[in-house]
């Protein structure tokens, strides 16, 4: 890989002009969080039921798109007052997103330890490839949806920034 410092530096002087001590509460965020992410799905009913059975998400809304007639518009409930969205775009094709800049990386959803590890349980007994940093009990599993996005649940273990 090579010599790394120029990175670490890079990141040592973001920390120093970014970072503070105060809690974020105290700053604000100018808005008053997340309502939903909304995600692209190849086969809508599929994702209902991945997100349904493997991470235990109840529908709450299936309405048509209001800019494309075609579409569906789904919204999963993820706990904490949060939705994930998914579009289906059935007359678009499948083709799918390619990584680069301005595309997201992966979703990560805060767990109890008894939802990660019921989590970790489904992916084993679907036999759905997953890694995990940490532990069966808690850390974090990192896997993918049936369209290739990457999902992480986490608990609160963190290993070592």
């Amino acid at each position: 890989m090579g010599d790394q410092s120029q990175y670490e530096a890079k990141r040592e002087e973001l920390k120093r002009r970014y970072l503070d001590d105060q809690p974020a509460e105290a700053n604000g965020a100018g808005t008053g969080g997340v309502d939903h992410l909304a995600l692209i799905s190849s086969d809508i009913e599929r994702t209902i039921e991945f997100y349904r059975d493997v991470l235990g998400m109840k529908l709450t809304r299936l309405i048509q798109n209001r800019d494309e007639p075609t579409s569906t518009h789904i919204f999963l409930d993820m706990g904490g007052g949060n939705l994930l969205a998914f579009f289906d775009f059935p007359e678009h094709g499948t083709a799918p997103a390619v990584r680069g800049i301005g595309a997201m990386h992966h979703v990560a959803l805060k767990a109890a330890n008894e939802q990660y590890q019921a989590v970790v349980g489904n992916l084993k007994s679907r036999e759905i490839e997953h890694s995990i940093h940490g532990t069966e009990e808690k850390g974090s599993v990192y896997f993918r949806d049936p369209d290739n996005i990457l999902l992480e649940v986490r608990t609160e273990y963190r290993a070592a920034d």
